[in-house]
């Protein structure tokens, strides 16, 4: 993949394990990167040391034309989310108004496709320990942070005829670099043998590395389809 690549979040967990697999598979690209204000991108310029920052919150959009500018055909990756805010509002102000107020930018700005992180909460959880959930299953969001994505995806798919294409990945929970230290202590606790038994101790979670993760949101990138 070349030309420019846009990551927004690129300074938060996913964010850096994506531009570290971007930077990895695409070292001629140019790549701009949108973090809040007064964050420390020390990490970002270890794995991307050409990598451009740009500061703006999504949940402002005019901040967001700077990251924009001169974007025509470039790729997106929309990483921005919140799971554990300090108010519940905060889910439909930056996971789903903040996606739109980004969807909107890029269309304006001629970028070529979005790829878009959402995640399995809007459809909930499994009825059973066998079932599998596909693209055609019904929303059943889980709790606040599943129906602010589930919102959110409502209006992408009603935005889907315009010019700017666009792909909604659904996530499970994932590990690996960068992980934030409260999922370090979760492995730590198993590793050691002291986590503790939900339910019968047989349940299944969907689980994927990260570097897997961001690889596949690179292969969503860049398929015809």
């Amino acid at each position: 993949m070349s030309g420019t690549i846009l990551i927004t979040g690129a300074n938060g967990w996913l964010g850096l394990g994506l531009t570290n697999a971007v930077a990895a598979a695409s070292p001629d690209a140019a790549i701009r990167a949108l973090v809040l204000p007064n964050q420390d991108v020390k990490q970002l310029r270890v794995i991307a040391p050409n990598i451009e920052v740009i500061y703006g919150d999504v949940a402002s959009p005019e901040t967001l034309a700077p990251f924009f500018a001169n974007a025509a055909d470039a790729t997106l990756y929309h990483c921005v989310g919140v799971i554990h805010p300090a108010r519940v509002s905060e889910f439909r102000r930056v996971n789903t108004q903040g996606t739109l107020n980004v969807w909107d930018a890029a269309s304006k700005a001629g970028v070529k496709r979005m790829v878009i992180m959402s995640s399995n909460s809007p459809i909930g959880c499994n009825p059973y320990p066998d079932h599998l959930f596909d693209e055609e299953s019904p929303y059943n969001p889980y709790m606040g942070y599943g129906h602010s994505k589930m919102v959110m995806e409502q209006e992408i798919k009603r935005r889907a005829q315009s010019e700017l294409e666009t792909v909604i990945i659904r996530a499970p929970w994932f590990y690996g670099p960068f992980q934030p230290p409260r999922q370090t202590e979760f492995f730590a606790m198993i590793k050691n043998g002291k986590a503790p038994i939900v339910g019968s101790g047989l349940n299944r979670r969907s689980m994927t590395y990260i570097d897997n993760l961001a690889q596949g949101m690179i292969l969503a990138a860049s398929v015809e389809k």
